[in-house]
């Protein structure tokens, strides 16, 4: 704490102010006790306070100037620090004078109000504060300023003045040392500061020379800790200036280089010389560093050792690369890799024994040689010119070469060529360091083949096959001429297997792989992907009829005989053909959709090809698409449900509503069911979304019960979720969320064709159903595949008539017979009927005369809003349109 020169100082300050306080109010006390009266001691207090004021904040005011920064290096004195703080350079010199005016006019009126007659008793020893503080602060100048203002207005003063032949001996006297001791003070201030300048001067230049010297300096008293430390010292331990002083080494260097520091340390101090030696040192980051140290005592005015200075280089790169240059000679001595250097003329000046090694060429018959000693003939002079240009303009080569022996064996070297310069940045020599890569060329060679070649029956592999796909793109949008892609996959590959074992399956490969080739051209690829999948790439073909020879051919070719040793065998393949630029895709989709069309040869027979068809994968594609569109609407409810009246023609009682589905769209707007329901035919989410139309309806159902609105629903049921094993199940689960909905309120729609496939699985589901106390309906029955036995099965409550029929028969004959048959088959197997499509009254006075009452279309209402749907119950009561019938017949 009190280490650092700031501390000190703000220490010094601290304890000098208590002195001067204390004795202030000492002494003042004292001088009031001269005085008797209240009056006179009240002025004397009220004076004393106000010259403690000014002379204490200008105090303050020198002290906080002259307060050391915290990287300051220590002065000499409190005195040094007050005065440097206000010097010319850092405060106006008028400053010091309005001071010392100020201070003297203080001293003045403190003395003004002591009831002591000043003629007689002046009391001007108060007046050698102003003196005294201006000299030690300003010197010369402001000291005998102080001087002359003092006495100058003491004597005005004084009655009588000072001066004066009148006065008393005593007072002149008093006056008279007032002015001398002030020239006094004046000038040993002058001096004072004059020594202090001079000191300030060469402490200015010791910090310039340490802290601006690269090395490290540093100063230690006879314990260790470090008085004195420069900023490059700071920079080698990482840490501030101030964060060193007062600590010793075992807060800076490990434990072991910290008392290998303190060992040396107290040596030196015992033996009072000056050593220089390396030391080695770990920092607290783990970093290594060697310096290169001059060390020596220093001494007190007594001879007596109480410290040590010391200057430490870092050397540590120097040592590295003394290091490496031993290291760099073991290395050209026994390395592996052949190295010459060559001089800026071009001569061998020295070699490794790698080196001979490898060229054959020894030490003696190869310095004084030049390069071209190894050439092989097989690179072109214009290969060198590029090689030493690259050398010239980057300082570095690296390549391949071939080069020859001594034994003239020519063979390829890793060859790197490095230029190295001089302190001035010329040339002073050429390194090459070569390796034989012989060994390396046939392994490469090898894993190539591995790479690219099918190790059975030696066709390029799928990565092979890839490149070359690629180039056949790009040379077809060149040529204008399509290439083909051609999947085939071998017929019955796994029984030949399984009936003569896998050799055999083996040698069948290679014969059919063989066999091929004798019909392509040497610019199409036969390759083979794995197991008995090949693909044949045929270039420049002129189109589909073209195509089509060569693939006769292909199939041909396959079904030659192969000889197995034991047996022979035929093989037939599927070949699925993609063409582009027809199929304009890329390589990967273009192998993909070959892949596809092969499948399809398959489901057709196979011994074919089928070529893949672009428009059917759009469609497909597009398929796909609004697939996921519709799976996404699902999961963010965009899905509602609007629902068309169902009606009594007899009494005008409104006896369900058929709940129809809709997509709101969120760009297209309200989707009708016809645009997307055909897309989710046989797909999982036919299931998922009749799933949520019959729970949303028996929702609505339940809601408007507890509105007082009990209302039939029906919705309509896919084929594939009533087959479903989770059918029954997710019904009765939706029918239990919903008690307050009567079973028989809901009722289940199913397309006429729809139970056709498994009929008898179709009537289990349905009766178990109907357990539950839901109903079924027959929709558009008369379109399918309608039996008396069909109908007589099946377990529905209600025949619905297609709207196609209905619509039409008021104009067609046929239509409003199928309709009356229907009618009247519902009445002979006792089923409810019910008309869909009843567009106008004329339809439904014409289906009540001929037994149906039962009727929906548009003629009764369009489908509504859930929320419109109430209010349209009442207008239908109001309106009464049912009785109108008979004049519309």
């Amino acid at each position: 704490m009190t280490g650092h020169p700031r501390n000190r100082f703000i220490l010094i300050a601290i304890a000098s102010y208590v002195v001067f306080g204390l004795l202030w109010i000492l002494l003042s006390d004292h001088l009031l006790l001269l005085f008797a009266d209240v009056d006179a001691l009240t002025r004397l207090s009220t004076a004393k306070g106000v010259f403690f004021v000014i002379a204490t904040a200008a105090l303050f005011f020198f002290l906080l100037r002259a307060v050391p920064q915290r990287d300051a290096m220590p002065r000499e004195s409190l005195l040094g620090a007050l005065t440097f703080s206000i010097d010319r350079e850092r405060r106006p010199h008028w400053f010091l004078y309005l001071f010392a005016v100020v201070i003297t006019a203080a001293v003045l009126l403190l003395r003004l109000t002591i009831p002591v007659d000043l003629g007689t008793r002046p009391m001007l020893i108060l007046f050698m504060l102003p003196i005294v503080l201006c000299a030690l602060l300003g010197g010369l100048g402001p000291g005998l300023f102080a001087t002359l203002l003092t006495a100058a207005a003491t004597d005005l003063m004084a009655v009588p003045h000072f001066h004066s032949a009148t006065a008393s001996a005593y007072a002149q006297l008093q006056w008279a040392s007032l002015v001398l001791n002030g020239l006094g003070v004046s000038l040993l201030s002058a001096m004072l500061h004059r020594s202090l300048a001079k000191q300030e001067v060469n402490r200015r230049m010791l910090d310039v020379v340490v802290s601006g010297n690269t090395d490290a300096v540093f100063v230690k008293d006879a314990q260790g800790s470090y008085l004195l430390a420069n900023a490059a010292a700071a920079a080698f331990v990482g840490k501030p200036v101030q964060d060193i002083i007062g600590q010793d080494d075992r807060t800076l260097f490990d434990a072991a280089s910290a008392q290998a520091l303190i060992r040396k340390d107290r040596d030196i101090m015992a033996a009072g010389m000056v050593q220089t030696s390396e030391e080695q040192l770990t920092l607290p980051d783990g970093k290594a560093m060697v310096f290169l140290v001059t060390k020596g005592p220093m001494s007190d005015g007594k001879g007596r050792v109480n410290g040590l200075f010391g200057i430490a280089r870092d050397i540590t790169e120097r040592k590295r690369v003394e290091l490496a240059l031993k290291e760099a000679a073991v290395v050209f001595d026994s390395s592996y890799e052949g190295i010459m250097v060559v001089s800026p003329a071009g001569r061998i000046t020295k070699v490794n024994a790698a080196f001979t090694r490898i060229t054959g060429y020894s030490a003696e018959a190869a310095v004084g040689q030049t390069p071209a000693l190894l050439s092989s003939g097989q690179h072109d002079a214009a290969f060198y010119r590029e090689m030493w240009a690259s050398v010239r303009e980057h300082g570095f080569w690296h390549g391949e070469i071939w080069n020859r022996r001594q034994n003239g064996e020519l063979y390829p070297e890793q060859l790197s060529i490095s230029v190295v310069h001089d302190e001035q940045g010329q040339v002073c020599h050429y390194v090459g360091i070569f390796s034989d890569i012989s060994q390396l060329k046939a392994h490469e060679a090898e894993l190539e083949r591995i790479a690219n070649f099918d190790p059975l029956t030696g066709l390029p592999n799928r990565r092979l096959l890839s490149d070359r796909l690629e180039q056949a793109i790009r040379h077809s949008t060149r040529s204008g001429k399509s290439c083909a892609v051609c999947f085939l996959d071998l017929d019955g590959f796994k029984a030949i297997n399984d009936q003569y074992g896998h050799a055999a399956g083996d040698q069948l490969l290679i014969g059919v792989s063989a066999n091929l080739k004798t019909v392509l051209r040497a610019d199409d690829t036969l390759a083979r992907l794995g197991g008995d999948e090949f693909v044949v790439l045929l270039v420049d073909v002129g189109g589909s009829e073209e195509c089509v020879q060569v693939l006769e051919r292909l199939l041909a070719a396959i079904r030659q005989e192969v000889d197995l040793g034991d047996t022979v065998v035929r093989a037939s393949a599927s070949i699925g053909v993609s063409l582009y630029p027809q199929d304009n895709v890329d390589a990967d989709t273009l192998l993909r959709h070959a892949d596809q069309a092969m499948y399809l040869a398959k489901d057709a027979g196979k011994n074919r090809y089928r070529m893949f068809d672009p428009e059917s994968d759009r469609k497909s594609q597009e398929q796909r698409k609004e697939l996921e569109q519709l799976r996404h609407a699902l999961a963010n409810d965009e899905f509602v449900l609007y629902y068309q009246p169902k009606v009594s023609l007899d009494s005008g009682d409104i006896i369900g509503a058929e709940a129809l589905i809709r997509w709101c769209h969120p760009e297209r707007g309200l989707v009708p069911p016809g645009a997307f329901l055909p897309l989710l035919h046989g797909t999982e989410l036919e299931n998922a979304v009749d799933e949520w139309v019959i729970n949303t309806a028996l929702a609505q159902a339940s809601a408007w019960h507890d509105a007082g609105l009990s209302m039939r629903v029906s919705v309509n049921v896919s084929a594939g979720y009533l087959l479903a094993p989770t059918f029954y199940s997710d019904l009765a689960r939706a029918l239990q969320c919903h008690t307050n909905v009567p079973p028989e309120h809901l009722e289940l729609e199913v397309l006429e064709t729809a139970a056709i496939a498994d009929m008898g699985q179709a009537v289990a589901i349905m009766q178990r159903c109907r357990k539950l106390g839901v109903r079924f309906a027959l929709d558009d029955f008369g379109t399918g595949y309608s039996s008396l036995t069909y109908l007589r099965k099946l377990p529905v409550d209600t025949l619905k008539i297609d709207q196609s029929f209905v619509r039409d028969m008021l104009n067609d004959a046929d239509d409003l017979g199928i309709v009356e048959g229907v009618i009247q088959l519902a009445t002979v197997f006792e089923r409810q009927v019910i008309a869909e499509g009843v567009e106008t009254l004329q339809h439904g006075a014409v289906l009540r005369r001929l037994g149906c009452h039962l009727v929906q279309g548009y003629g009764i209402a369009r489908p509504l809003a859930a929320e419109a749907f109430p209010s349209w119950c009442r207008q239908w009561q109001t309106d009464a349109a049912w009785h109108t019938l008979g004049e519309a017949s």
